[in-house]
């Protein structure tokens, strides 16, 4: 081999093994960093930013018509709370199934008839209908579903919870626009409390 032959496969002053290594070693570092911006990076600041929605939902939730019914249905519903008193200590108390579920059916219906005989329908709703917003957003993967939860998760349990009775009485109106009426709630109380 003469030395032009030698020389003509030299680029620039570099055997072109090396420079073959050196391109090999630079695509390595960009599959890395752009791995890392895949797989780390972003991840990171999707989380951030779902954590950031759900925040802002709880506290965009304080302001609204429905927190301030919230807010009254607490001082609303105490005298029926007095009311149930003893048939709540009675449930309790119990240990026959049959009698239980009466007691349960007596408190519910009491419910139902609280509601409407104080004129408490409009704030009820109201309330069960805002968890709507929660739903989505979880739904959507648009909010960090944990976030939620801590934020919230006590209140969609009492609220499920007390207002059951009401929300199974509007599903069974047999009117179409109630057949799926608290759904948000009810699907967010499976999901927060099981």
């Amino acid at each position: 081999m003469d030395a032009s032959a030698h020389t003509d496969r030299k680029i620039a002053g570099f055997e072109p093994r090396w420079i073959v290594a050196g391109l090999v070693v630079f695509a390595a570092a960009g599959w890395g960093l752009a791995a890392w911006q895949t797989f780390v990076a972003l991840p990171r600041t999707a989380v951030t930013a779902r954590v950031a929605y759900a925040l802002q939902l709880v506290d965009q939730f304080d302001d609204t018509p429905a927190h301030l019914a919230y807010v009254q249905l607490s001082a609303d519903m105490k005298p029926w709370w007095d009311a149930i008193e003893e048939v709540q200590r009675k449930i309790q108390a119990t240990a026959d199934d049959d009698t239980r579920d009466r007691l349960i059916a007596e408190r519910d219906a009491s419910l139902v008839a609280f509601v409407r005989d104080r004129g408490l329908a409009s704030k009820v709703d109201l309330l069960i209908a805002s968890f709507d917003v929660f739903t989505r957003c979880i739904a959507a993967a648009a909010c960090d579903a944990d976030t939620v939860q801590k934020a919230i998760a006590i209140d969609v349990k009492r609220i499920w919870r007390t207002f059951r009775p009401w929300i199974l009485e509007r599903r069974g109106s047999g009117r179409a626009e109630d057949r799926d009426f608290g759904r948000p709630l009810e699907e967010l109380y499976f999901r927060f409390v099981g």
